[in-house]
């Protein structure tokens, strides 16, 4: 069975996610650059990497691997052409990571940002719980009582997608991150232009 990911196109989504009224694929780029720099890492991965949006943040002299998980085979090539100048270090991985039997790869750091929402709190967990990386950074959406997809051109395109969705809580994925030994470490919000929020959170176990 095919997952609503892999029917919505590229183009869609990120047109859909840089309108005036979303510009939530900019704040992502914002708040990825900073995730790349905050720690003392030399590998990544990325879940839900899409077009690959931040991954001109990646100081290929400083970060020797940066794994790019996705379930859509589009994404991945349209990054992999995009992104030539990282072919020593990006490693494009086809993956539904809401599936137990596919694993995370070992990163010092995993970046899961609007990724909990579609594979949901327990099933991360469980898959972080496989090699527990030192370092997680996430951001989830708080929607002002609104759909969690913003009203835009695209929306029809973006229908499907909707019924994988859950809502994420920040006190929810702070308490199952600290059953299997994570603490918070840091966290902040972000205003998007339509009231909706950015929050993210950053854990570590060490």
């Amino acid at each position: 069975m095919s997952n609503p990911w892999e029917k919505v196109s590229l183009e869609d989504y990120e047109n859909h996610m840089k309108l005036s009224t979303v510009q939530q694929l900019q704040k992502l780029n914002e708040i990825m650059k900073s995730q790349i720099h905050k720690y003392k890492i030399e590998t990544i991965a990325l879940l839900g990497i899409a077009g690959g949006n931040g991954l001109e943040h990646i100081d290929s002299s400083n970060i020797k691997i940066v794994y790019g998980i996705d379930i859509n085979q589009n994404y991945l090539d349209v990054c992999k052409e995009k992104y030539k100048n990282l072919n020593n270090c990006l490693i494009l991985k086809k993956l539904d990571l809401s599936n137990i039997a596919n694993d995370l790869p070992v990163a010092d750091i995993i970046i899961a940002n609007l990724f909990i929402e579609y594979i949901g709190i327990d099933m991360f967990v469980k898959q972080l719980s496989k090699n527990f990386p030192p370092y997680v950074s996430c951001v989830i959406q708080k929607n002002p009582d609104i759909n969690f997809v913003s009203d835009s051109p695209y929306v029809e395109a973006l229908n499907e997608i909707s019924s994988l969705h859950r809502d994420i809580k920040k006190g929810s994925l702070i308490k199952a991150m600290s059953t299997i030994g994570y603490t918070l470490i840091f966290s902040d919000e972000h205003l998007l232009p339509n009231m909706k929020k950015f929050i993210r959170l950053d854990f570590t176990n060490n």
